[in-house]
């Protein structure tokens, strides 16, 4: 009968308090996600996985994953497999902390086959280390992170040993010793010459960056295999939970973060950062153009050095320009706002042209409110809109106008002061301030 096989994971973001702020692309949930789709490919019947909090992992769409609160890993092995539900079961357990990042299965299940054909209870990974010439004993070390275990509901060393430190490590002395002291059997994989890059050690801040650099070109070449074109792989960064569509065309140094979508033939240009936002497809992204937590639909144009802010959705076909920000705003099809605007908490309707240097005057020192633009209206270059507000349908707003009252479909909407024009008026200000000049009293020396 085939031995079950059982995975028991530590999460990244409880050995690393010093990685909180580091970018998504190395976050805690991307290294989940690989090390989950690394597991996933031992068909384990279960993985258990030790997290700081449920938040993101909770949404991975796995079946087989079993969430386990950072306050057990101080529990034993015993009461960590009754949590899997596999306390008398008989099989395989793979223990696996932060300090291992695999980069691919491969390495695991040769360990995996080694530690079930040569019967031992404990597995570690060995590697050994060449002596000097003067040295008559060969030296080694054990590589921290991952363990195999061999378990049944009558070993009762695994109610006494705690595999997990407080800091998520995998305790590797813990395991010999309580092992070693149950009288079984503990054996060592030694890690070939050629093996030693199929992993990366993580024991310090630093050695992520190994990892990112890893995460970022296994991504890259996923991508370009799917059809999508880099002008320069090099200076690229996507997530590795992000998708991107065939036919998409990626400039030097764009970053896309987190769980973007970015659909079929979109043209992303360059120093352009989109971090957890939707595009549609066709989408022109200009240079220097910032969207976070955006929904941007088919055939949109944004850009260049636009900032677009959370909750904020760009409809079909519609147009956003040079040195343009919105934030929680919906704007709608086929509308534009091509120059020097501020559009925020705004809900502005089909074929709207907002004039450059428009602003909506949204926060009162109290609280954030709402403007509303209506279907086809026409707002003037340089016009404050000072929320609540609400412009109707068809509406014209004259430049330079500061609004505060609605304004009713189809009119036109004038607030300003009336222009003043006085003839001669600087020759005659110069005039004045010579003749005050001269009649001014010398000052007399002491």
């Amino acid at each position: 009968m085939k031995k079950k096989l059982l995975v028991l994971a530590c999460g990244d973001e409880i050995s690393s308090g010093q990685k909180k702020d580091l970018p998504s692309i190395i976050s805690a949930s991307s290294l989940l996600s690989h090390r989950l789709e690394v597991l996933m490919k031992l068909r384990p019947e279960r993985i258990g996985l030790l997290v700081a909090e449920p938040g993101e992992s909770g949404k991975l769409r796995k079946n087989r994953l079993k969430l386990l609160p950072a306050g057990v890993l101080a529990s034993t092995l015993s009461a960590l497999m009754e949590m899997l539900k596999k306390k008398r079961a008989a099989g395989d357990l793979i223990l696996l902390s932060p300090e291992f990042f695999p980069k691919e299965a491969g390495l695991i299940k040769k360990v995996l086959t080694f530690h079930q054909k040569s019967g031992h209870d404990l597995t570690l990974i060995g590697e050994r280390v060449d002596p000097d010439r003067d040295q008559l004993l060969e030296d080694y070390f054990v590589r921290p992170g991952l363990a195999l275990i061999s378990f049944d509901g009558n070993r009762r060393w695994q109610s006494r040993v705690r595999p997990f430190k407080p800091s998520g490590q995998l305790d590797v002395v813990a395991l010999v010793e309580a092992a070693w002291e149950a009288g079984l059997r503990i054996g060592f994989y030694w890690l070939k010459e050629a093996e030693r890059d199929s992993f990366i050690p993580v024991n310090s801040l630093a050695d992520y960056s190994r990892v990112a650099e890893y995460l970022r070109q296994a991504k890259i070449a996923e991508l370009e295999r799917r059809g999508v074109f880099f002008l320069d792989p090099g200076s690229a960064w996507i997530d590795s939970r992000a998708k991107v569509g065939s036919g998409t065309i990626i400039y030097p140094s764009v970053v896309i973060e987190g769980r973007s979508r970015v659909g079929k033939n979109c043209l992303i240009y360059p120093y352009c950062h989109i971090m957890d936002s939707r595009l549609g497809n066709g989408v022109k992204v200009f240079g220097a153009t910032v969207i976070e937590g955006c929904r941007i639909e088919h055939d949109v144009q944004v850009g260049p050095f636009s900032r677009l802010r959370p909750e904020t959705r760009l409809r079909r076909g519609s147009r956003v320009g040079n040195f343009v920000e919105m934030k929680k705003t919906v704007f709608g099809e086929g509308s534009k706002a091509m120059h020097l605007s501020y559009l925020g908490d705004t809900r502005v309707e089909g074929k709207v042209n907002v004039g450059a240097g428009t602003i909506t005057c949204n926060y009162d020192g109290f609280k954030k409110n709402r403007t509303f633009i209506g279907r086809e209206a026409f707002i003037g270059s340089g016009t404050e809109l000072v929320a609540p507000v609400r412009v109707g349908r068809g509406a014209y707003v004259a430049a330079g106008s500061t609004i505060t009252e609605n304004v009713k479909p189809e009119a036109l909407a004038i607030a300003r002061a009336r222009q003043v024009q006085k003839p001669g008026w600087v020759r005659n200000r110069k005039a004045k301030v010579q003749t005050a000049g001269k009649r001014a009293p010398g000052k007399k020396g002491k």
